[in-house]
């Protein structure tokens, strides 16, 4: 395994996580592990599809921040507007990667000056994020394909900030919305088994009471599954929102179970979701949800190497 170390103060590798990843031969024959020192890195990220097996851990998730502040209503040299997919402070595009102890942070902020802006931003496969802070307003992560798991990470937003059309688990992660508006926006496509399945979750917030959707279909067959998730009064009775268009509410895939707290009572409920019963609950396993040809399941980040070094404070 090939172990580099960014460090702003320079006692690294390189003070830069972007140079990092660019020294990375191309589809390498080890891991690669990129330890970051503690400290705020302004740039944008990317991990192209050609450089799997890179795992970035940070020193620590509140001091080890990837910060940046694109947003869809800037206009580039071209005087043309970056739109959403040009925002994303970090963007991975490669399979197994993993990410440990960082804070990613769009800070551009919100209101329709700004519109969306984007934290992180996956198309690779078989990632693994724990101890992750992702900061933003609207649309913070877009999983767009692929297969994720989030463990013990915070995620924050306004409107839409969950999005996209990948297998997504979060498990014991905290979902905190700023102000009313929607958790997720699922575009899982109709052949798609799961989209994004939340299990023992926290969804604080905020927001005014009764504010905040659980989730709206961006695509007709969306699909969001809440489990044993404990909700604050922020969110909205109804649970779900059908994008201003019925025909949704006939394709739309939403499921609760053993929801509680003040926001999770479900008897009010929208009637075209689902609410599960104790055997479906139990049927429903990570195992499940990432079920396919190469069995894979994700597993908790095992650090095997921490940089020997004396840093500058």
């Amino acid at each position: 395994m090939r172990n580099i170390v960014v460090c702003k103060e320079g006692n690294g590798d390189f003070t830069s996580i972007q140079d990092a990843i660019d020294s990375v031969r191309v589809l390498t024959l080890e891991p690669v592990s990129i330890y970051i020192k503690a400290g705020i890195y302004e740039e944008n990220v990317v991990i192209p599809d050609n450089k799997p097996d890179i795992h970035l851990i940070g020193e620590d998730v509140e001091k080890t921040i990837i910060s940046h502040h694109l947003y869809a209503e800037m206009v580039d040299s071209k005087q043309k507007k970056l739109g959403t997919f040009r925002t994303p402070v970090v963007s991975i595009h490669a399979d197994n990667i993993q990410l440990e102890n960082i804070t990613i942070e769009n800070t551009a902020g919100y209101g329709k000056e700004i519109g969306q802006a984007l934290a992180l931003y996956v198309s690779g496969d078989r990632g693994v994020y724990q101890h992750v802070r992702l900061l933003g307003n609207q649309d913070t992560l877009y999983s767009s394909r692929g297969r994720q798991y989030f463990s013990n990470c915070y995620i924050e937003g306004h409107v839409d900030f969950i999005f996209g059309s990948g297998t997504v688990v979060f498990q014991h992660c905290e979902i905190h919305s700023l102000r009313d508006g929607y958790i997720t926006a699922s575009s899982a496509p109709k052949e798609s088994t799961f989209g994004f399945v939340f299990f023992d979750c926290k969804l604080t917030g905020t927001a005014d009471d009764n504010s905040v959707y659980l989730g709206r279909p961006w695509r007709p067959y969306a699909q969001t599954t809440f489990i044993r998730t404990w909700m604050g009064s922020h969110i909205k009775r109804e649970g779900w929102d059908n994008w201003s268009d019925k025909e949704n509410e006939k394709t739309s895939r939403y499921y609760e179970g053993e929801s509680y707290g003040p926001g999770g009572a479900d008897e009010h409920r929208v009637k075209w979701a689902t609410s599960l019963s104790k055997s479906d609950i139990e049927d429903l396993s990570i195992e499940k949800i990432f079920e396919s040809s190469d069995n894979w399941v994700p597993k908790e980040m095992r650090r095997s190497w921490t940089p020997k070094l004396s840093f500058k404070k």
